[in-house]
């Protein structure tokens, strides 16, 4: 088990001496992919500002100063809150908020408009509905939720009688873009030039089965390594005890 653990350890070791030793393609690899998400990610990538617009089903009748909730109500406002989200994407519904988009200079078809909504009711409070508008251009953003809060009330007003939807938070204009993220992209991307350089580096290294010195021999074939024989031919080319130095063919004149 020793013996095991000890050369699992001289592997890592050697594994890491040639990566550190290949370091600069790794981190010219990292820099480059870096770049390239950097740049993909700026020039192709249109960013998004997305506002949004929270509503909530509220009680109107006679009697609605009375503190006490009952069963019935919940049940009432729970089913305007369902009924508002299938109202807002009406044709009807839609058509109207283009119309009232184009006098604010946004020409957007009302099928188009249906692709730029996204409505749903909260998962912990099942009255609260939220609006949410993601467009390339915030004013856009904000102007549709402004509309959907505008509208709000007459889209269920005639569904229940004594139930209505009020404004819980009004649309705030983005200022920052929520898409593209530039800088998770150039992380991701620096991150995928490190794993993708330092692992072809490592396979380079577990395929190389040439003997790069004599104590690799010695680990593998287990004879005692003595040392090198020079090539003689090297160290004497060009001089005069290389061989067939005096038996080379004089040049003919």
């Amino acid at each position: 088990m020793e013996e095991k653990t000890k050369e699992t350890t001289i592997d890592i070791g050697k594994i890491l001496l040639v990566i550190w030793d290949k370091i600069i393609w790794v981190v010219l690899s990292v820099v480059v992919v870096a770049a390239a998400a950097f740049l993909i990610t700026r020039l192709t990538w249109k960013p998004t500002y997305t506002s949004e617009v929270q509503l909530y089903t509220v009680m109107s009748s006679a009697d609605d100063k009375n503190t006490e909730v009952t069963t019935s109500q919940i049940t009432i406002r729970r089913n305007v809150a369902t009924l508002y989200v299938k109202a807002i994407k009406k044709s009807d519904s839609l058509r109207e908020m283009s119309e009232e988009l184009k006098m604010s200079g946004f020409d957007i078809a009302a099928g188009k408009l249906s692709g730029l909504l996204n409505v749903y009711i909260d998962s912990d409070a099942a009255e609260v509905i939220h609006v949410r508008a993601k467009t390339s251009d915030p004013e856009l953003s904000y102007r549709i939720c402004e509309i959907v809060s505008d509208k709000a009330a007459s889209l269920v007003q005639d569904a229940y009688i004594g139930c209505t939807v009020a404004t819980f938070n009004h649309p705030v204009l983005a200022v920052t873009p929520d898409s593209p993220h530039t800088a998770r992209n150039t992380a991701i991307g620096a991150l995928v030039g490190l794993v993708v350089s330092v692992a072809v580096i490592i396979a380079i290294y577990m395929f190389d089965r040439t003997i790069k010195g004599g104590d690799e021999l010695e680990t593998l074939t287990g004879v005692r390594y003595l040392g090198d024989i020079p090539d003689i031919h090297e160290s004497f080319k060009g001089s005069k005890y290389e061989y067939g130095y005096g038996h080379r063919p004089k040049a003919s004149k």
